[in-house]
């Protein structure tokens, strides 16, 4: 990642030892994309051949349950873009800036090989990116959650920060699909939950 602007937080060599990377095109999807590290780390890594295809999506705009980062977003986005610019398999990124129950449904079925999670933390915002991506995957792809244990720190009550946190929207997903997805390739590593689609 050749200057790059931003800050990066967990890449895609956390997933090195569950997915295989091969030397084949792969279709990826990204939902919360931030300055767009990780999206990149996999553009170097997994979906490297010149065909593959990768899309983010990401509203980039101001909302409550953010508010850490009020009036920030046009420069995170400004950065972004300037990323994706300076990347040099820039053709193979389709940025879609809006919310992801928007967004998503725009998508073709049964067409993405990893889809990662990684954007609105609330329980209820995981579930439904979840039920909502996870006809976008393929058959034997990867669904990957991150932030397994991750809870508002914004609510001083401990049973409140229970409430917000995000393995409640995880495991509400993993116990409805439990007939949908290979049970011996759920894998926690590094606080990522991974998922594999029967």
């Amino acid at each position: 990642m050749q200057n790059f602007e931003g800050v990066k937080y967990r890449l895609a060599n956390n997933w090195f030892s569950v997915i295989p990377q091969e030397n084949k095109p792969i279709n990826y999807l990204e939902i919360g994309t931030f300055y767009g590290a990780n999206l990149l780390s996999v553009e170097e890594t997994y979906a490297k051949h010149p065909e593959s295809k990768l899309f983010a999506i990401d509203p980039w705009i101001n909302y409550s349950d953010y508010s850490e980062y009020k009036d920030m977003h046009d420069k995170i986005f400004e950065t972004y873009m300037k990323n994706i610019e300076n990347c040099s398999g820039k053709n193979k990124i389709t940025t879609m800036r809006g919310f992801s129950h928007e967004k998503i449904p725009e998508l073709q079925d049964m067409f993405f090989d990893i889809i990662y999670i990684d954007g609105n933390h609330e329980p209820e915002y995981i579930l439904e990116d979840a039920v909502l991506s996870f006809r976008k995957l393929k058959s034997g792809g990867y669904m990957i959650f991150d932030d397994f244990d991750w809870h508002d720190s914004t609510h001083n009550d401990p049973q409140e920060q229970e409430d917000h946190n995000t393995k409640h929207g995880i495991n509400s997903f993993l116990s409805a699909y439990r007939n949908k997805i290979d049970k011996s390739r759920i894998l926690l590593i590094n606080n990522q939950m991974f998922v594999k689609k029967l």
